[in-house]
């Protein structure tokens, strides 16, 4: 574990140690980030000490089509934990987001090098709301929750990231099984709600049926036909 008082994205910093030959299991945690990312380029913002703030690099022995289930293994691992210290259920939001009663908690932002038709590495970056307030007249307050506003109680980051990385090493041991892809869609909200979604290709609307291995989201629409929806897309409850 590298622990930095403030970077411009701990996925950033973790890219460098990866081309650097850093190896697997290398961690990099940030009390801020002053150029954090989140999906379709997106910010992500948290005040300095207020958030969970790592990236984990591995290096996997997966077809490069694979590598979503390392976001699986991280939002297990990340959800679990943070179910412990809460005391409340979190939920996942396809592709790659976590909720507590419908506000965002957490997202992973995975990361990688492709040769061929293999990883060469592979960076999960993590994002936690912990201890920040999100009070009434705060913009993010019906949008966003943390671990404190949950619990009711300030939390230990490091004592967190220690139990993410904890579950993790479970998790991971798990990516070529089905138990991994079976505990993913047992929170999945997404599933069997009436979505709709931004692909390049237009808006796609309908019901979320299922995720494929790859992280896919399979949606029927009205017409009864079904869509291989890719994580890049944009989702929205219509």
């Amino acid at each position: 574990v590298r622990a930095f008082e403030s970077v411009g994205s701990t996925n950033d910093v973790l890219r460098q140690m990866a081309g650097d030959g850093a190896p697997a299991g290398t961690v990099v945690v940030a009390d801020e980030q002053t150029a954090g990312r989140g999906r379709m380029g997106r910010q992500w913002q948290a005040p300095p000490g207020s958030s969970l703030l790592f990236s984990v690099l591995f290096r996997p022995d997966l077809p490069a089509g694979d590598v979503y289930r390392l976001v699986m293994a991280c939002g297990l691992a990340t959800a679990e934990a943070a179910e412990a210290a809460a005391g409340r259920h979190v939920d996942v939001k396809w592709p790659n987001d976590l909720q507590i009663g419908g506000k965002k908690l957490a997202g992973i932002l995975p990361e990688s090098a492709i040769v061929g038709e293999r990883p060469l590495w592979v960076s999960a970056g993590v994002g936690l709301n912990v201890n920040q307030a999100f009070a009434a007249g705060d913009p993010l307050h019906e949008t966003a929750t943390s671990l404190r506003r949950a619990s009711g109680r300030t939390l230990d980051r490091a004592v967190l990231l220690a139990q993410v990385l904890a579950r993790l090493n479970v998790w991971t041991q798990q990516i070529g099984r089905e138990v991994l892809l079976d505990a993913w869609r047992g929170r999945c909200l997404t599933l069997g709600q009436r979505v709709r979604v931004e692909t390049p290709g237009g808006a796609v609307e309908g019901v979320a049926e299922d995720i494929t291995p790859q992280g896919a989201l399979w949606l029927r629409d009205e017409a009864g036909q079904r869509h291989r929806i890719a994580g890049e897309a944009s989702l929205r409850l219509p």
